[in-house]
Order: C-alpha cells, then structure tokens, then sequence
C-alpha cells in the first residue's frame, strides 16, 4: 500500500462539504487513518459564521511549535498531506515547515475556469493571483512565495489530483513551477462527478423549467473568511427577479433556482419573490432543464456535460464589486459560445437556440476531467491511488 494515513491541512476549521468532497467516509472506509489538521489559530481571517463539523480526527494546532512537533512524528513516507489552500504569500510559513520535514504533499487541483483569450492564460492567472487583495505588501509576499518555490526555498507538490487539462490553474502561485514537477492523477472536478453518477441524460422531456444556478452572492461566507467585496442584497435581488420576470415573459416558462450548497439563508427566506427554490438538486434540476442561466460558476459543469444551452448574466453592481465575475464570464462565453446578458441594461433578450458541440467538448476536457478519468468517480481513483504500490524507477 502507498500510503496508510491520509491528513488534510486547512486554514479554517472542517465542514461537513470538505468531509463529502475530500471522500473522508470512504477513506475510513477503505482502513486509512484519516486526520484533519486545522491551522485556523495559526491566521487572522476573519471568523465567519461557519457551520463546522465534529470529526473525531480533527486535530487543532495552535502554535507553530505544536506544528513542529506532529510533523516529526507524521514526516513518513506512508503519510500523505493534502493541501486545502491556495498557495501563496499568506501561507508562506506554513508551507516552509512542510518543507523543513519534507512532508509527502498532495492536492486537488480541480475547479477552475477558462480565461478570457487564449494567449493570456498565464497572464491573467498572475494577475489575479499577485493582486489578489490589490496592495503593496501581498504584491511583495506573494512575489516571494513565487521566488521561495521556484528556488526550492518551499517544496513543490509531490501529488497533483487533476481535473482537466487546467486544473492546475487553482492551485495558487507558481502553479506552474507545481505542474512540472509533481506526480499527476487524472481526476474529476466534484460537479463531473455529480454528473456521472446521474447517469446518462433523458431524452424526449418536455420541461417548461429555466433553472437559475445560484451562487449565494450577497451572503457567501468566503466573502467574509476571505475578505472579498461582494454586491448589496437588496439591489441584487431586485435585479436578478426583474431579469427573471422579463424572461418569463418572453418565453412562457418558469425560472426555478437550483440553491447554492452553502445557502442556508433561503431555508427561512425566499428572495426570489416566492420562486420554488431546490436545494442540493443541481444536477438533476439542469438534467431535464429548457435553459440554464448563471454567473461565473463552476456549476456550469452541469449544462455543459448535459449540452444545454447557456446564459450567463452579469450587472453594472456585479461588475464593480467581483470584477473578476466579469473576466470569468466573458471568458466562460468564449470558451463554449455561451449567451452573456448584463441584468440592467438589456435591448434585447437574446435566448440561444443551439449549442456549439466542439466547444463544448473542449471545455469538458479542458476544465472538468479528462479521457484517462471521464467515465471513473474520482473518490475510486483517489483510493486506488493511496492502495497501490509505488513505481520503482
């Protein structure tokens, strides 16, 4: 067996979405020693309302030198750390102790988006990431985590689980010094999966249903963890059940939302002006949908593997608060020659009526899996994966 202990490290603390997404059930399962390393104590986020989960496996580090100490116990060869953060200039300590002991290091690398022109791939993806919170100081730590890894200073990845051929893109700074050297396994993003275990797409449904892919933008608590701006509520939603009151007009049919994961706000509200609100049902909900709308999503998985067509819907509010919302979009709508519609300044509905198959192909292999991993549940690579032996060169 590769590996025989499985310990996931995280600046926040455990949520029962990182247990399900990160397969800890089925680790256990399957007879590994799992352990969640909260290092929340070790950073000054900002403490968000989050609804943590109790896993008996949690360990909770709160000094540096406690750190030192499970680390020289954990530096095997059979104990795998999985990354649960961005690399870059925040963590930096951090991840100079994981190299002091030469820790085993993995991550997923999965959920990502295109950019906005092919020849900026890289580009772009720096600049969001340096200017990340648009200061002198992150532009300096950030520049340094970049240096530090690119000189071995911090170690690069042993183990990449990637999704598509950019997942790699989401794993932060020097994700490409990453890439070059680690160990790849080809894996799905967590929508792909949701898509394969539906099975395949029902012909022949007759569905009056336009399905809104929420993304919980005026309450996401990255917003707050993270310290991202993001749009006032009231005008918000006020745009957004405009927008869906045109539509409906226009096409006959019903906007139904498919709730973000993370809404709990909408169990005891509705802000979509009594629309039926389902939660936990994306998949399904998109399946057997007429239209799929949505911001800049990662849940656009869902309309692309099912070859529904696509309107991507952005404000004049939404631009200035998360412009990067409107880099992602315009970037998505070129990617697979989506439908982008501004809420409040729309002359004309346009409604696509065809889907471009290539494009979408390509963003499928590109951003979501890949053909080594398109037809396997990642949770099954995953483990096979710790289970087999290692290669002898």
């Amino acid at each position: 067996m590769r590996f025989k202990k499985i310990v996931f490290v995280r600046y926040l603390p455990l949520t029962k979405a990182i247990y399900t997404d990160l397969y800890f059930e089925e680790l256990l399962k399957n007879n590994f020693l799992v352990e969640y390393l909260d290092v929340s104590a070790l950073f000054s986020l900002p403490k968000a309302p989050i609804i943590t989960f109790d896993f008996s496996g949690t360990i909770k580090i709160n000094s540096y030198k406690q750190l030192d100490s499970y680390l020289s116990i954990n530096s095997k060869e059979s104990v795998l750390f999985i990354s649960i953060m961005t690399y870059d200039g925040s963590v930096i300590k951090l991840f100079r102790h994981f190299t002091k002991y030469n820790v085993k290091l993995g991550v997923f690398a999965r959920g990502v988006f295109p950019v906005y022109t092919p020849e900026e791939k890289f580009q772009i993806k720096k600049y969001l990431k340096v200017f990340k919170f648009n200061s002198l100081y992150n532009f300096c730590v950030n520049t340094l985590a970049y240096l530090f890894k690119k000189y071995e200073i911090i170690k690069a990845y042993d183990i990449i689980f990637k999704a598509g051929n950019y997942g790699f893109w989401g794993l932060g700074i020097g994700s490409d010094l990453d890439f070059k050297k680690a160990e790849i396994v080809n894996v799905n993003t967590i929508d792909y999966d949701q898509y394969i275990s539906s099975g395949e797409q029902i012909e022949n449904i007759e569905n009056d249903k336009i399905v809104f892919l929420d993304q919980y933008l005026p309450y996401h608590p990255d917003a707050i963890n993270f310290r991202i701006k993001t749009v006032e509520p009231n005008r918000y939603f006020q745009e957004l059940n405009s927008f869906f009151d045109k539509l409906e007009s226009i096409t006959g049919k019903s906007v139904i939302i498919a709730a973000h994961p993370k809404s709990e706000k909408y169990k005891s509200f509705n802000p979509f002006n009594g629309r039926k609100i389902f939660f936990n049902q994306s998949n399904d909900l998109v399946k057997t949908s007429s239209l799929v709308l949505t911001h800049a999503s990662t849940a656009v998985c869902f309309p692309i593997c099912f070859q529904k067509q696509i309107v991507l819907i952005s404000s004049k509010q939404i631009n200035v608060a998360l412009p990067h919302f409107n880099l992602t979009a315009k970037a998505i709508e070129l990617a697979c020659d989506a439908v982008l519609m501004d809420m409040d300044s729309i002359d004309e509905m346009i409604i696509p009526s065809f889907i471009n198959e290539e494009k979408y192909k390509n963003y499928k292999y590109n951003y979501l899996t890949s053909t080594q991993s398109e037809h396997l549940l990642s949770k099954n690579i995953f483990i096979n994966y710790l289970k087999s032996e290692f290669k002898k060169h």
